[in-house]
């Protein structure tokens, strides 16, 4: 008996993106488009995400860190890279909100305008090993 190999062609790309996909106790669901665009990372201050009711409605919303939060934290940089932080900081305070209010931001907008503890003490420990 002789064995057969199948045909091992590359599956499609874009069926193989799982892009993150953040889930809220009260069932939001957040996406980063960059990540199933394939687009560079978003520059700091503004994040767009694709955000999804438990009622499967979706909307863009746009979490935008105002220049002083950041600020805050650049000082204590000391050469590690930020970027996914900023990322992680928008996606949380968003999810927060979303779990508050349960509804979207009004004007499908949030903007950060102070970071909590939770924050600053993540933002010490970033990058680190």
């Amino acid at each position: 008996m002789r064995a057969q190999k199948d045909n091992l062609a590359p599956e499609d790309q874009a069926s193989n993106i799982h892009p993150i996909e953040f889930l809220t106790e009260n069932g939001f669901a957040l996406l980063r488009p960059w990540e199933f665009n394939r687009a560079p990372l978003p520059k700091t201050g503004r994040y767009n995400f694709i955000v999804r009711s438990p009622q499967n409605s979706e909307r863009e919303i746009i979490v935008e860190l105002v220049a002083e939060v950041i600020a805050q934290i650049e000082v204590h940089r000391r050469g590690r890279n930020f970027d996914s932080f900023w990322i992680c900081i928008a996606e949380r305070h968003l999810a927060n909100y979303l779990s508050e209010i349960n509804d979207y931001p009004v004007s499908n907008k949030l903007v950060v305008t102070r970071l909590d503890p939770a924050d600053i003490n993540l933002a010490l420990r970033w990058g680190r090993t």
